[in-house]
């Protein structure tokens, strides 16, 4: 089958559709290939259009605001076209604390509560809440309805919706989309337009990856009904017109299907904390769905890397609010050929590294222009430009620790969160030493015996991470240790531990023995990196593990980094030239006579073993060969 149109969109979920219904609306002739429906992530939302609420801030909160402003507009036309509601509802939001704010909130449109009035507004919260902010313009919509409510005008405007089919890859010529591939034949188009939400990210090359979301509802009593949407933290209740009320929801990076027993029964006691008398409900429904997250939380939006490409796609929590915007400003650079201004923040560029030139190097003949691409470590969608790692404990000093941190260039410092709870010699005041702002913490579960263990600890961690105003910190380097004398890792502990962490959304980096079949199955569950040792942890007898190491490079797809043994910075070259991604390293450094010269020197080994790769070495013969030619030689 072949079929062609003016614009193809890939993706029938919310996004796609409001996008088609504004193209044709100026009469441009629309296809919209839609892969299920069912699994969009529209189905799967509350609906809030809570930007103030969600604290959203700089170009985001615009863009959202934006939107919030052309939704009663919008849904009016959609309504009259569809001829049903979509239960678009400007009730207001309340967020709730349990804390009284210091300062009044500027300029953003929010009205403080006491617990009195907030009585008046909504009685039977949680009586450790001491009062909320009210948000009188925000609001909510029925995401299913809305759904049904687009489905009804796309088809009444026109536009082609052909359902079950689903984008393979696009063909490519001169760079422009010749065609794109579905198992249903190719379809053809003058622009295409990528906005099928997670699945963009096996389409396209495009950081857009899964935040699975758990939701459920409840049936609310006449006698105590929710009035308002209320925003708490980590859990909201949004009550819907039919007297159902939904709670949302969990947040985990991971493709896993079906709900789970966990995020279940974490909803339902979040929700009853912050709303007791719903304990008593009656349980309606259960589903699941995954948002689309890009490392910055925003979309991508605008041209792609095709002249006739054009991307709406990554808007992770917000795609019900951020709906009527992306469809009018898509729609507009597809009918004028110009950018809006607003949609240079939205790129997808802004993902992509730099291209560093050389300086011209001139000789008789002609000049030359050397293009190379900057060197990121890339680990969960964050880029670092170090590629050495360093630890924090051994040293002799506070000041010794902080000036070899400083000498060794790393960006990412290991911290053992039991060693800082605990305020061993060596961590106190460790939170105050380095300047978070600059460095990536890395928590690290050492000292734990078991899976149960590293998974309370990595937990900790996490919240030890926020505490130093890294927010969105959700790393941990797994430690699973139970022989006490050569300190080597429990292969099948920590394997059963980086299953959990990773259902829980955390970025696990598992430290392992070399084992490349241990490495892929970890790999395989949703760890972030392998991390093999180089040999017994501490010992500084270099890398004992080359040629399993090798094996491990070879077959992975995530970081490879070298943890522990490394002695000298000629093995840390020696492992950065046979294609590690990254080092691990701290008694070389701390219990060096110089900690802060050998910091340094671990820096230069480290980027001229990753040099030497890159460049590529010459093959090793077994004969010699002259440097010099062996013809045209003076007789």
């Amino acid at each position: 089958m072949k079929a062609s149109n003016e614009v193809i969109v890939v993706g029938g979920g919310i996004i796609g559709l409001a996008i088609a219904i504004e193209l044709r609306l100026k009469g441009i002739g629309v296809t919209v290939l839609s892969r299920n429906y069912e699994e969009a992530a529209t189905n799967a939302a509350a609906g809030m259009l809570a930007p103030r609420a969600e604290g959203l801030t700089g170009v985001m909160l615009e863009l959202a605001l934006a939107s919030l402003y052309l939704y009663p507009e919008w849904i009016r036309k959609l309504e009259h076209v569809g001829g049903e509601s979509a239960e678009y509802n400007p009730c207001g939001i309340i967020a709730p604390v349990k804390k009284a704010p210091q300062k009044p909130q500027e300029g953003n449109h929010s009205i403080w509560l006491d617990r009195n009035a907030l009585e008046c507004y909504q009685p039977g919260l949680s009586k450790e809440i001491v009062g909320a902010w009210w948000y009188p313009e925000e609001g909510q919509v029925a995401p299913r309805r809305l759904g049904k409510v687009l489905h009804q005008v796309a088809q009444r405007v026109g536009v082609d919706i052909k359902s079950g089919v689903e984008a393979i890859a696009f063909s490519r010529e001169v760079g422009k989309i010749r065609g794109v591939l579905t198992k249903s034949g190719i379809f053809t188009a003058d622009t295409y337009i990528v906005a099928n939400g997670v699945w963009a990210g096996k389409l396209l090359p495009l950081p857009v990856t899964p935040v699975k979301g758990e939701m459920l509802s409840l049936k609310m009593p006449p006698s105590q009904p929710l009035n308002r949407v209320i925003f708490g933290e980590n859990t909201y209740l949004v009550p819907k017109q039919d007297g159902t009320l939904i709670i949302g929801a969990t947040s985990v990076n991971t493709w896993q299907e079906g709900n789970s027993a966990q995020g279940i029964n974490e909803l339902l006691q979040r929700a009853i904390q912050l709303y007791p008398p719903l304990a008593q409900w009656e349980l309606l429904e259960t589903w699941y769905g995954y948002r689309p997250n890009t490392p910055d939380g925003m979309p991508i939006l605008g041209y792609g890397d095709a002249a006739n490409l054009i991307l709406a796609t990554g808007h992770h929590r917000n795609g019900i609010l951020l709906a009527p915007i992306t469809a009018q400003l898509i729609a507009e650079l597809v009918a004028t050929g110009q950018q809006p201004e607003i949609l240079k923040h939205f790129s997808y560029k802004r993902f992509h590294s730099p291209i560093v030139y050389a300086t011209p190097v001139a000789n008789t003949s002609h000049c030359q222009r050397e293009e190379e691409e900057e060197d990121y470590l890339v680990i969960a969608g964050r880029k670092f430009r170090s590629r050495l790692l360093t630890g924090t404990g051994k040293y002799k000093s506070i000041e010794v620790m902080q000036k070899s941190v400083e000498a060794s260039g790393c960006e990412i410092v290991t911290v053992a969160v039991r060693r800082v709870q605990a305020r061993e010699k060596g961590h106190e005041g460790l939170a105050e030493a380095l300047d978070w702002s600059k460095i990536w913490m890395l928590p690290n579960t050492a000292g734990c015996r078991t899976a149960e263990e590293a998974v309370r600890v990595a937990r900790l961690g996490r919240e030890m991470a926020k505490l130093l105003g890294q927010e969105d910190n959700n790393f941990v380097k797994l430690e699973v240790i139970s022989d006490p004398k050569y300190l080597l890792p429990d292969p099948l502990g920590t394997l059963q531990a980086a299953e959990q962490l990773v259902k829980e959304g955390f970025a696990v980096l598992p430290y392992v023995n070399a084992d490349p079949l241990l490495c892929k199955r970890l790999e395989e569950v949703g760890c972030v990196t392998v991390m093999p040792l180089g040999s017994p942890i501490g010992s500084g007898q270099g890398i004992r593990n080359l040629d399993n190491i090798r094996i491990i490079i070879e077959q992975a797809s995530v970081p490879v980094i070298i943890d522990a043994g490394i002695g000298t910075p000629s093995d840390a070259a020696l492992g950065m030239e046979m294609g590690a991604d990254a080092l691990l390293l701290n008694t070389a450094i701390a219990c060096a006579d110089n900690p802060v010269q050998m910091a340094r020197a671990f820096r230069l080994a480290t980027e001229a073993g990753r040099l030497a790769y890159k460049a590529g070495r010459i093959p090793v013969k077994s004969y010699a060969q002259p440097s010099s030619p062996t013809t045209g030689l003076v007789k």
